[in-house]
């Protein structure tokens, strides 16, 4: 439950451009009009489909105490600032102050949503714990995230991620992480980070924000620095890795484990989650029972089954490195192989390079490859214009004995045809 406090105190919290008094109490935050309840404080952003500052009325005809603006819209209530994105982030810093849960941060090009799972997974099994809900990750879902907070909790687990330079130092003068964990550093969100260096640069502002006692958890090829406050980890650290159609075993310090989690890649996850946690004396019966009970999450590595035909919905996103991780887990499955990818977005002026490298790499694991999207064309598979064509093709290539990967850019929907293929073969 929201720990409410007075519509007055947003005077020294936002510094906004006019003068206000109330009694009110705020016992919430919005950002849409259309779910604003009694109470909550909105704020209007602006998206790149609306604006919130079109909404005022309908969230105050639902009871907000106070709307959150850049400009006048002569409506009642207005509190006004320079821009509502850092505003809301100030409010969560604010709200972020009132509490102290150990604050655990993920980042990273790939594996963050999946490691925050796993670590809120086993954390929960000993502790009150809050942390990030779906793609909760940006300026706006961190904050959000954070004014979920009672004051029980004794851990919080965000996942942070970033497209522009200076996200990760902002999310953290927010959240006020005590430890960092950074899975990867890879070509991811090129378009506005420039270079695999600035995708590091990025990155490492959260290593940079930790105070002195905290530490932090990092991946392979993170960095080279040394201190004794960076915990790396690698694969291998892991032995006897066995990956199947149904999940993954592999030993660490001499402790077995399982996760139905598939592909190597989530090896890689779990070790994050069980270094970070065992940091934190969380004993091995604790972790091993939370990775077996961690179900794939859709959209991300998750097996479908149609009697023996195994689909493999990994439409969340897509970029080389997680490309190349799904290519890796089909190339281990000992059935015929059908791949279906589409676009790779944000990688700048590096997209057409970086569609052809992952073609070939599809080309070498002997699957059919069928493509579709725009930069996909340079994959060189079999492509399409037409999702549907694609999926009429598609239909007539299965004998219901394959394996077949879906894989692209979350823009692409291609959830959406994965949906159409099961509908089509059930």
């Amino acid at each position: 439950m929201f720990c409410e406090f007075m519509i007055n105190d947003l005077e020294k919290i936002l510094k906004p451009k006019n003068s206000f008094h109330s009694q009110e109490l705020i016992r919430g935050v919005s950002i849409d009009s259309r779910r604003t309840k009694p109470g909550e404080l909105f704020f209007a952003l602006k998206g790149e489909h609306t604006d919130g500052h079109l909404y005022l009325n309908d969230a105050l005809k639902r009871g907000a105490v106070g709307c959150v603006v850049e400009k006048s819209m002569n409506t009642e209530k207005e509190i006004i600032v320079d821009d509502t994105l850092f505003a809301l982030g100030e409010f969560a810093r604010f709200y972020r102050s009132r509490f102290h849960p150990c604050t655990i941060a993920i980042t990273g090009t790939n594996g963050k949503t999946t490691v925050k799972n796993l670590i809120a997974k086993i954390l929960e099994k000993k502790f009150r714990i809050l942390y990030t809900k779906k793609n909760y990750n940006s300026l706006i879902g961190v904050p959000l995230t954070i004014i979920e907070l009672n004051g029980n909790e004794e851990f919080l687990v965000l996942e942070m991620g970033t497209s522009n330079p200076g996200e990760i130092k902002r999310l953290c003068e927010i959240a006020r992480p005590d430890i960092g964990v950074i899975t990867n550093i890879g070509p991811g969100h090129l378009k506005g980070l420039k270079s695999l260096e600035g995708v590091r640069e990025e990155k490492l502002s959260l290593i940079h924000a930790l105070p002195d006692n905290g530490f932090a958890v990092l991946g392979e090829n993170v960095t080279d620095e040394i201190s004794q406050r960076f915990i790396k980890f690698s694969l291998n650290d892991c032995k006897d890795i066995r990956l199947t159609e149904y999940g993954s075993h592999f030993t660490y310090k001499e402790k077995k484990f399982f996760t139905p989690l598939l592909g190597l890649a989530n090896v890689y996850n779990c070790l994050a989650a069980i270094i970070v946690t065992t940091m934190l004396n969380i004993d091995y019966q604790t972790q091993y029972t939370a990775l077996t009970e961690t179900a794939p999450t859709p959209g991300r590595m998750e097996p479908l089954w149609l009697k023996n035909l195994l689909i493999i919905n990994d439409t969340y996103n897509a970029n080389p490195a997680s490309m190349k991780n799904a290519l890796n887990f089909v190339n281990e499955i000992k059935r015929r192989k059908i791949v279906v990818l589409g676009d790779m977005l944000e990688l700048g002026e590096n997209s057409k390079e970086l569609h052809i490298e992952i073609g070939e790499y599809a080309h070498r694991i002997g699957a059919l490859l069928l493509t579709y999207g725009t930069d996909a064309k340079y994959y060189g598979g079999k492509h399409f214009k037409d999702r549907k064509k694609l999926l009429q093709y598609l239909l007539k290539k299965i004998e219901g004995n394959e394996v077949v990967l879906f894989k692209a850019s979350r823009a692409l929907q291609f959830e959406l045809i994965v949906n159409e293929l099961m509908k089509e073969l059930r």
